[in-house]
């Protein structure tokens, strides 16, 4: 059943979460991405930074959970839904130690080849209400069978 076009501006409670040194280093390790300030504050210093800064694509956890109530309350499984653009604007780098509040809109849903495509915004400021980052997303989500199974099974 396609998406119910009303449900464009709804927006979700904010999601908390809390940037550690040990998050850092396993998902630049998972990245691949052996950038020293990622780790060692000593060449994150070297960068202009106080200390240890996250990857730019970090920010995906905190917003994946904006994700996570959206399609509860749509009602979507993740099995059908294919991630088609993502894009981060950065209004500071996002520092060890920073908790962060991501807010997540539904700014769009379109019908397209049988499928629905979703633009999802998501703000992420820190806790004292700076900006860090505004995500931009875009999924498809497949249809159901008839009788509510993925379409794919």
């Amino acid at each position: 059943m396609p998406i119910d076009p009303s449900v464009v501006g709804r927006v979700y409670p904010p999601q908390l979460y809390e940037v550690s040194r040990e998050k850092i280093r396993e998902f630049a390790e998972a990245i691949g991405d052996a950038n020293a300030a990622y780790i060692d504050t000593a060449a994150a210093r070297g960068y202009g930074h106080a200390d240890v800064v996250a990857p730019p694509t970090f920010v995906m956890i905190p917003v994946m959970n904006g994700f996570d109530l959206l399609m509860k309350d749509l009602g979507i499984e993740f099995a059908r839904v294919v991630h088609v653009d993502q894009r981060f604007t950065y209004s500071q780098p996002l520092p060890v130690g920073t908790r962060v509040e991501a807010t997540t809109r539904l700014d769009g849903v379109r019908a397209v080849a049988g499928n629905d495509l979703l633009k999802i915004r998501t703000e992420v400021r820190a806790e004292d209400g700076s900006d860090i980052c505004l995500s931009e997303a875009t999924l498809l989500v497949r249809p159901e069978d008839s009788d509510g199974r993925d379409a794919s099974d």
